[in-house]
């Protein structure tokens, strides 16, 4: 169990014994058995993420806030109690080794190790034979292992169904027609005919292929329009649209800030964030999930060390369905004179009454942000990503962001598709208040049978929570037994308390259709029938 943050820590016996309680919350039951002092937290399954959650409580059971340098040093339990130690004075003592239950007499304490680590480098690790073997991988065996043992337990692997054929919210999946919530199509605007005949139109112009990147000769007047007309529906200066979306942040994020500088992203952020903060070299961390009052103790503590600050969150959250309080976060970025980044890749076309994103969900003008990403991928029915904002700062980026300089432009099908999918967002407003209401309809049709949908509200994205990643897969495995096709999201992308099975609900999906799924839910987790 986790211990009551508001105590203050002054035993110096505890202080093992409260690091490695509270790195087992983030582990999976069977494995938390499994912690020493000296286990590596990559082995077990605790990615970076899942250490700072550790780290951030652990913080606030000190009263400390660890230097950002110590934090990239952190592999062990160890390494916790010796930062801890080096920010409080206070040896760790013989809770050493009473924590951990496989001491030797060989073992050396905390303080110890603390000192022979600033003086001595790292032992160099023997190269083995296996690691010449990509075959042998250890990553790759383990994986190999949890795919069988998934088949061993008699549930089929959910992941990459093979789809025969989409239209509108219905798939076909080995010859068998499903309700589909697996698609990102929110508006429903992937096969409207207007969307299609364009895509259709400019591969007969331009071809299939925009052929080289931007720069050097794969622009077009759609792309230029497309820029323009992002622009406009988002409210900035300027926007200019990447090849990826995923591409988008990894690539900004890590060419925007430097060494001086510090990235803070939401801890539930999407994985490109994290990629993009781990490419630069800035100083990064994570904070807890749309906890803007965190941010600001963070940076009254260190706002002053650094040359420029971000903050990174998103409009709408894929895994959870909730969205950050923007004025919030608003307000915290111009007290300590930061910059607000926000991934709009699930809100742009979801929020707001006109799908314009989460700045109008708030009634907020977009010029008191800084950076607002988004994706052309999903609500806008193409592939692709974008960056909107001042002129000044887009146009820098347009001509010097590894991820347009050096990749092919978005094609030319992909980019009349997404130029027309914002056009008819404008012309027929009507989907997005069809998309509110279809979401609306199904978390209260949830609600009323009982199904935990976690904290999803006002969005489309809407997680039904079963507590473990096995139920997940079984839940996922009897659905399409009834001709339901929605994935399972398990442990570690999500902890194992959390594991869930996700909806994507978009404005094609009819009312009988939620509510015969939500009515095969209930039955599926035994519960009470869905009533409208």
């Amino acid at each position: 169990m986790s211990v009551d943050s508001s105590r203050r820590v002054t035993a110096p016996g505890e202080v093992a014994e409260i690091v490695l309680a509270e790195v087992r919350l983030g582990l999976a039951e069977q494995l938390a058995d499994q912690l020493t002092l000296d286990s590596r937290l990559g082995e077990l399954g605790l990615d970076s993420l899942a250490t700072m959650e550790a780290v951030n409580r652990i913080e606030a059971i000190f009263g400390i806030r660890f230097t950002e340098d110590s934090l990239y040093d952190i592999e062990c339990c160890r390494d916790l109690v010796r930062c801890v130690e080096e920010r409080t004075g206070r040896p760790a003592g013989t809770a050493d080794q009473a924590a951990s239950s496989d001491a030797t007499a060989t073992d050396v304490t905390a303080s110890n190790v603390t000192a022979s680590n600033a003086t001595a480098p790292k032992a160099q690790r023997a190269p083995r034979k296996a690691e010449g073997d990509v075959t042998q991988f250890a990553e790759c065996l383990a994986f190999e292992k949890r795919l069988a043992d998934t088949a061993a337990a008699g549930l089929p692997n959910p992941f990459f169904r093979v789809k025969q054929a989409v239209r509108a919210a219905t798939a076909t999946i080995r010859d068998q027609a499903v309700i589909s919530y697996t698609s990102f199509d929110y508006l429903g605007l992937s096969d409207h005919p207007k969307v299609v005949a364009a895509a259709q139109a400019a591969i007969g112009r331009y071809g299939t292929s925009a052929s080289a990147s931007r720069l050097v000769g794969g622009n077009s007047a759609l792309l230029a329009d497309l820029d323009r007309e992002i622009a406009e529906l988002v409210g900035t200066e300027a926007a200019v649209v990447f090849p990826s979306g995923y591409g988008t942040n990894a690539s900004v994020l890590g060419h925007l800030f430097g060494a001086d500088d510090l990235i803070l992203f939401d801890e539930l952020a999407h994985n490109s964030i994290m990629q993009g903060a781990q490419l630069s070299p800035a100083r990064r961390r994570p904070f807890p999930h749309n906890d803007f009052a965190f941010v600001d103790r963070l940076l009254n503590d260190v706002r002053g060390e650094h040359r420029r600050v971000v903050i990174a969150i998103e409009g709408v959250y894929s895994m959870d369905g909730d969205y950050p309080d923007l004025p919030g976060f608003l307000d915290v970025k111009r007290r300590h004179e930061a910059l607000l980044y926000v991934d709009e890749a699930h809100s742009i076309g979801v929020m707001g009454p006109r799908g314009r994103g989460i700045c109008e969900h708030f009634g907020v003008d977009p010029a008191e942000g800084d950076l607002w990403m988004g994706t052309i991928s999903k609500a806008l029915a193409s592939g692709g990503g974008y960056l909107a904002g001042r002129h000044t700062l887009v146009q820098y980026l347009k001509y010097t962001t590894p991820a347009i300089v050096f990749a092919t432009a978005t094609s030319p099908a992909n980019s009349a598709a997404a130029l027309t999918a914002v056009r008819c967002l404008h012309a027929e407003p009507e989907r997005v208040t069809r998309l509110r209401e279809n979401s609306a309809l199904f978390l209260k049709l949830a609600a009323a049978c009982g199904l935990d949908t976690g904290n999803s509200r006002e969005t489309p994205i809407i997680p039904v929570i079963t507590g473990s990643s096995a139920k997940a897969l079984e839940l996922s495995h009897r659905l399409l037994a009834h001709n339901i096709d929605a994935q399972p999201i398990l442990y570690p992308a999500v902890p194992e308390a959390k594991a869930r099975v996700r909806f994507f609900i978009t404005a094609h999906h009819t009312e009988e259709q939620i509510a015969h799924t939500v009515q095969v839910l209930a039955e599926c987790l035994g519960l009470g029938s869905a009533k409208a």
